[in-house]
C-alpha cells in the first residue's frame, strides 16, 4: 500500500465515523501503527512491517524448499501460482465402475484402473490473506502435454481426467478446473509459517488431483469433464478399458495422442488466472483490513 492508498483508507475511516458506523481505528505515531477495534481492544506494530505486509508487489514463497517438479513460481499482487510438472508414468486410480448405482457422492462404486498419463501440468493458485499468509484457492487447474515445459510460450492441452472440469461459457472461469470439493485440509495449511502453508496446500492439491476417486461429478455440476470431451481424440481413449489396455501394451503411447488443444500457452493461462482474480488490485481496502493485520501480528 503506497502513501496515497493509506491516506484514502484513513479518509474512508473518517467518513464512516461521521456516519456513526462502528469501525476499527488506525493511528500512525512516528514509526508505530496502532489499531483499535470497535470493542476497544488495541494492538500495534512497526509501520515499516505493516507496509511490507500489505505491499501490492510480488508475493514470495519465503524460505520454502520447493517440492520436486516445480517448474516456475509466478506472482502478481496478492496472487501466486506454482507451476508443477510430473513426467509420463502409469498411475493407479479409483475410477467409477460401470455398474455404479450412483454417478457421484455417497454410494458410488469404484474399481482400480492403471492408466498411463503424459506430462501432467498442475497450476496451484494461492492468495495472500489480509493477515499476510498464503491460502490455497479453489481456482487450480490441470493440463496435459506431450513434451516437458521449456518456455512460457509452450501450449497446454486439456487433460482427459474425470475430475478436471469444463465450464461453458469459460469467461471468468478456469479452463480446466480441478474439483477440490473433497480436498483434505491439513493442520500445516493453517500454520503461521508461510513456507509450511505453501507446501501443505500444494501437497493437498496434488493428492486430490491424482490420488482420490474419479467419478461423474463434473458431468452433473459443470459442463463436462475433460475425460468425456477427450474421448473423441483417439480410439485408445474411447473407454477407460481401452485406455488401460493401451497403457499395458505401451505406457508411452500417451506421448503420441493428439490431446485436445487449449489454444493457450502457459503464459496466457497464468495471465488469464491473474486477470480473473484481479491480482493487480490490493485486497486491503479499509482500515479494518489494516487493523486485522496488526492484531494478527500481535497474536503471533
Amino acid at each position: 500500500m503506497n502513501p496515497l492508498q493509506l491516506e484514502m483508507a484513513m479518509l474512508r475511516l473518517a467518513r464512516a465515523k461521521e456516519a456513526g458506523v462502528p469501525v476499527s481505528q488506525l493511528i500512525i505515531q512516528e514509526t508505530k501503527a496502532i489499531a483499535t477495534s470497535p470493542e476497544g481492544a488495541s494492538a500495534s506494530m512497526p509501520v515499516e512491517l505493516l507496509l511490507a505486509k500489505v505491499a501490492a508487489g510480488q508475493m514470495g514463497t519465503g524460505p520454502a524448499i520447493l517440492p520436486d517438479g516445480i517448474k516456475a513460481v509466478l506472482s502478481q499482487g496478492p496472487i501466486i501460482i506454482w507451476v508443477w510438472e510430473s513426467p509420463p508414468r502409469v498411475y493407479q486410480f479409483d475410477w467409477i465402475a460401470n455398474d455404479s448405482p450412483k454417478a457421484f457422492g455417497q454410494g458410488t462404486k469404484y474399481r482400480k484402473v492403471r492408466l498411463a498419463l503424459p506430462y501432467v501440468i498442475m497450476l496451484a493458485v494461492f492468495a495472500r490473506s489480509e493477515g499476510g499468509l498464503p491460502d490455497l484457492l479453489t481456482r487450480n487447474e490441470c493440463f496435459f502435454r506431450s513434451a516437458p515445459l521449456k518456455r512460457f510460450e509452450d501450449e497446454l492441452h486439456y487433460p482427459a481426467l474425470l475430475n478436471c472440469s469444463k465450464f461453458d461459457p469459460p469467461d471468468g472461469q478456469p479452463l480446466s478446473w480441478i474439483c477440490t470439493q473433497h480436498l483434505r485440509s491439513t493442520p500445516k495449511m493453517q500454520s503461521r509459517e508461510p513456507d509450511e502453508r505453501f507446501c501443505a496446500g500444494f501437497e493437498a492439491l496434488r493428492h486430490c488431483l491424482l490420488e482420490t476417486a474419479f467419478n461423474h461429478s463434473s458431468e452433473h455440476h459443470e459442463a463436462a469433464s475433460w475425460f468425456s470431451e477427450s474421448r473423441r481424440a483417439d480410439p485408445r481413449l474411447q473407454t477407460v478399458e481401452a485406455w488401460q489396455e493401451a497403457s499395458a501394451r505401451d505406457p508411452l503411447f500417451v506421448l503420441e495422442v493428439p490431446w485436445l488443444k487449449t489454444g493457450h500457452t502457459l503464459r496466457q493461462v497464468t495471465d488469464r488466472t491473474f486477470a480473473n482474480l484481479q491480482a493487480g488490485k490490493s485486497r486491503i481496502q479499509s482500515a479494518a483490513g489494516l487493523a486485522r493485520i496488526i492484531f494478527n501480528h500481535a497474536q503471533s
